[in-house]
């Protein structure tokens, strides 16, 4: 008889019998700590009241809150029952966070108070028999402490497996509508295990969980620290005041940012004066972050980086890349994970030629069952059974990748292929462009053409002659932008992707266009 993949809450297990008084979660807001063996009580008390609340194993948990204590004691209570835990994107509109939870076919709801607002304006337009919230309980909803067992007990609430299906993340829908991405408890473990392989977190260190718990990185990088036994600090806002003085209060060694984090982070003028000497490492968007960031947190930090790609589908992060591999090969995505085998295919599902663009494929321990009530998209993304990734990548040797461009993202012109990435990797090294998109718009006569929006560096006026200049000087002429749109804002999700289809919807007009006497081609 074939033994089952070990269920997430049996790691929780191991360390509440193997260091009880270890501390696995300090709430960043409230200073309350709680240890594995605390905590394992908690979450065996919380399971077993939403077991009698009704919740029963495979039944779908909306969950609308910020990070917290609470938030993360419902998760592994969620676990330990086999109930699915469906994270909600806070940022979403009511309407479509209200059809994610129909998607899901949600039979209840947690909130805390900060999102009480939003709840309620969800729970006006689907109906979800079970309402509860972390903390005081509000009409119509019951609080979660009074649905708690009595505690003292850490008999097994559920049954659950590794191949148990223990969360529901919808992805970021940076190309379309969002889909519902099935994670087994077998996805979390996996995660740990490439974490501990490729950045060497363990027992012995504390984690600062600021990203989001409804994305696949922030979720991921919590369950993977705890599943490994180490200490958790949850933080609800990116306050770069906050981050230092919990780094320095709680001798934080790893710390996940990500664009829109990065900059208010490392240029907190409070930094000089905070003790940072914990901090060992910190985590950052391959490809996406700023230039010259593994220097500057060297100097300014004394800490490495590593940079980590990786898909909500994938359920783990897919390459990292070390501080020594981007100072002498600056945009590369690294090695793939242990835990990853890869391919890297043509539209056929060929593999193509060594050093030649292709999309990567995958498959490992981590990867998605499928997307809840797709079939028809599963098939697609699963085909063959590798996972794609929908990514154009280089195989530049000795396992070393780098992302040449989203493949749903090409750009058709002329008969000729235009990788957004590309561009945009080369506006952004001009010293005065703050942050730069590319995507392909429509034309009449090429089929599509490249459109580059850029937010220029503050007190500076760029012209679109000196940009246009500036990517001739690297790339091919037919790559360089033919409109640009001087902005303020470019769109991005929570782990830094930019909003594509967004910036699509964005209209064109002529006075954008990069004008005939100012092209180096006419």
């Amino acid at each position: 008889m074939a033994l089952a993949s070990p269920a997430l809450p049996e790691f929780l297990r191991r360390h509440a019998f193997e260091r009880p008084d270890h501390v696995a979660v300090i709430d960043g807001g409230t200073g309350e700590s709680v240890t594995y063996a605390a905590l394992l009580d908690r979450v065996c008390a919380l399971a077993s009241g939403l077991r009698e609340s009704g919740v029963a194993p495979g039944d779908r948990v909306g969950i609308v809150a910020m990070n917290s204590l609470s938030y993360v004691e419902l998760l592994w209570a969620l676990a330990e029952l086999g109930a699915i835990a469906v994270p909600l994107n806070l940022r979403l509109h009511p309407k479509e966070a209200a059809a994610n939870l129909t998607d899901a076919g949600a039979s209840g709801i947690v909130a805390d108070a900060a999102m009480g607002q939003l709840a309620a304006a969800i729970v006006a337009q689907v109906d979800i028999p079970l309402k509860l919230t972390l903390g005081a309980a509000t009409p119509g909803w019951v609080s979660v402490d009074s649905i708690r067992g009595p505690g003292g007990s850490t008999a097994r609430i559920g049954e659950p497996t590794g191949e148990t299906t223990c969360t529901l993340l919808f992805t970021s829908g940076t190309t379309g509508r969002a889909k519902g991405c099935q994670l087994p408890q077998r996805t979390w473990t996996g995660y740990a295990l490439n974490m501990a392989a490729a950045i060497e977190m363990s027992r012995d260190d504390v984690y600062l969980a600021l990203l989001p718990y409804f994305h696949v990185a922030g979720l991921g990088t919590l369950l993977s620290q705890m599943a490994l036994g180490g200490t958790v600090v949850t933080q609800a806002t990116a306050d770069p005041a906050q981050m230092y003085r919990l780094i320095e209060q709680h001798g934080v060694t790893i710390v996940f940012v990500v664009p829109g984090i990065t900059g208010p982070f490392m240029d907190y003028p409070g930094a000089s004066e905070t003790d940072t000497d914990s901090l060992r490492l910190v985590i950052t968007a391959a490809g996406l972050d700023r230039d010259g960031l593994v220097d500057e947190v060297a100097e300014r930090l004394g800490a490495d980086v590593v940079t980590i790609y990786g898909q909500t589908e994938s359920g783990t992060k897919i390459t990292w890349a070390t501080s020594d591999q981007l100072r002498a090969n600056p945009g590369t995505y690294g090695s793939a994970m242990p835990g990853v085998v890869y391919r890297i295919v043509d539209a056929d599902d060929n593999d193509v030629a060594d050093g030649e663009a292709g999309e990567l494929v995958i498959r490992g321990g981590t990867v998605m069952n499928g997307y809840w009530g797709r079939p028809e998209a599963t098939a697609e993304t699963l085909r063959g059974g590798w996972h794609h990734t929908g990514d154009t990548f280089v195989h530049e040797g000795e396992g070393l990748l780098r992302m040449v461009d989203r493949t749903k993202y090409l750009i058709k012109t002329g008969g000729e292929n235009v990788y957004p990435q590309e561009v945009e990797n080369v506006l952004r090294t001009h010293p005065q462009v703050a942050d730069v998109a590319v995507i392909g718009i429509p034309d009449p006569d090429w089929g599509e053409t490249v459109k580059a929006f850029v937010i220029p560096a503050a007190g500076v006026e760029l012209s679109r002659a000196d940009l246009d200049a500036w990517v001739r000087e690297s790339i091919a002429g037919y790559k360089a932008p033919r409109f640009i749109e001087f902005t303020t804002d470019i769109p991005r999700n929570e782990s830094g992707k930019i909003l594509k289809n967004v910036l699509a919807d964005r209209p064109t007009d002529a006075g954008q266009r990069v004008s005939r006497k100012d092209r180096a081609d006419g």
